[in-house]
């Protein structure tokens, strides 16, 4: 389960037809979370991934990483972005895979908007993680310029339904909690960007509730 943004999908909806084409990305980092749970049990993951877009606004990809179960992860996903006016939108649907642990398999379907620079995205799973029950996913974020090659993202999450008590198995037996992240961004040559962010969660009983990590990641053309 990845807390990452769909890359393709962003730079279309802010950009349009001009980042149409494939790509890839490789990236190492000191810890990997999902909506504000560690995946890696607050080890270092290593990622990556393959996306294509199409100048319609079509877009699809895979990503993987491992983690501290089910040996890895793979996500794929496909989706639709662009733009209605002054107003950005994505919708679209992802698969998470984990190979030694295919209990643990779900799907999500999502729809987001940005405007004026603040994003909303809504995530829905019928079956969330290992459960039989429904969840919702609701985050905002505002991505702020500090200079052309440096950001500073404030980001929250909101999840909620049956699903994340019972999918996330929750020690404290609730099927509510909140998310937050604080994410600096700088923008290196060829290809690199390097990330600071500190996250946590509202929840004591959830594993990785503080977490302080960094990373690099690399992208290319294909």
């Amino acid at each position: 389960m990845k807390l990452k943004h769909i890359a393709v999908a962003a730079a279309l909806m802010t950009s349009g037809s001009a980042f149409a084409g494939a790509t890839g990305n490789v990236a190492a980092f000191s810890n990997y979370l999902f909506r504000g749970i560690t995946q890696t049990g607050d080890d270092a993951a290593v990622q990556g991934g393959l996306d294509y877009a199409h100048a319609s606004g079509f877009y699809t990809g895979a990503w993987v990483s491992n983690t501290a179960f089910g040996s890895y992860e793979t996500d794929l996903y496909a989706g639709f972005a662009g733009k209605a006016g002054e107003v950005a939108y994505d919708v679209g649907y992802i698969f998470y895979g984990y190979r030694d642990t295919t209990k643990a398999n779900f799907s999500e379907v999502y729809g987001g908007v940005t405007v004026a620079g603040l994003g909303l995205k809504l995530f829905y799973s019928p079956e969330f993680g290992v459960s039989e029950d429904e969840a919702f996913y609701l985050t905002a974020n505002y991505p702020i310029a500090l200079s052309e090659t440096l950001s500073l993202t404030p980001q929250v999450g909101y999840s909620f339904g049956d699903g994340v008590e019972t999918g996330i198995t929750l020690t404290a037996g609730e099927d509510t909690y909140v998310d937050y992240s604080l994410t600096l961004a700088k923008t290196l040559e060829g290809g690199l960007t390097f990330t600071a962010a500190i996250a946590a969660n509202s929840e004591d009983d959830i594993l990785g509730k503080e977490a302080v990590f960094v990373g690099l990641k690399k992208a290319f053309d294909l």
